[in-house]
């Protein structure tokens, strides 16, 4: 028997069609969600990041007596924390680190007291302040996701959106209420809220409107 060309050649019915159709919506309506529930976790760990490197910067002012910043640059989308001292100290890590390679001093401990140095009695000269990079990996600069960017900063002197921002913490641990803004590609924003009084860093997604 021939089988029947017409049932070989025979589409889909529209029940089979709209049948497709229903699985794919059902499909969709379980991804999307949780593809923008996995942007939004990685946009608020970025200010998470920031917000750890704020509470460092702090800290580590109380501690060493220095005033930090947390340095952001708008343009290159990157973050590092500077504090401010003079040369000598920004790199007495390098030099305990050259002596203990060179071997210098390490038979004579006490070869910088020897008898054939003269000391100065006179008042040590005072030396200029600058920010350096603190003497850790978070004195480097450290680049967002290329999906994430830094909208602004709302400081004391207003809305700032372009060039370099600095958040500075003086050697008691205070400084000015600011938010920073962060947004990715699809449009979703973070807010990192400094709140001086409460010596702490919120971060929260902001909700769409």
């Amino acid at each position: 028997m021939q089988p029947d060309k017409a049932r070989l050649h025979a589409g889909f019915t529209l029940i089979e069609l709209m049948a497709v159709i229903v699985v794919i919506g059902l499909a969709l309506g379980l991804v999307l969600p949780n593809l923008a529930a996995s942007r939004g976790a990685q946009l608020e760990e970025s200010g998470k990041q920031i917000a750890s490197r704020l509470q460092l910067a702090r800290e580590r002012a109380i501690v060493t007596g220095a005033a930090h910043r947390v340095f952001l640059d708008l343009e290159m989308d990157s973050v590092a924390i500077e504090w401010h001292v003079n040369e000598d100290r920004a790199y007495a890590h390098l030099s305990e680190s050259d002596v203990f390679l060179t071997g210098q001093g390490a038979d004579n401990p006490g070869a910088e007291f020897s008898e054939n140095r003269s000391i100065s009695l006179s008042p040590p000269a005072r030396e200029e302040r600058d920010y350096f990079p603190i003497p850790n990996r978070f004195g480097n600069d450290e680049w967002l996701p290329e999906d994430i960017f830094i909208e602004g900063v709302n400081s004391p002197d207003g809305w700032i959106d372009d060039g370099t921002v600095q958040i500075v913490f003086q050697v008691d641990g205070s400084t000015d209420y600011a938010e920073i803004s962060l947004v990715d590609s699809w449009g979703n924003r973070a807010i990192l809220e400094i709140q001086p009084m409460l010596e702490i860093v919120r971060v929260y997604l902001e909700e769409e409107s």
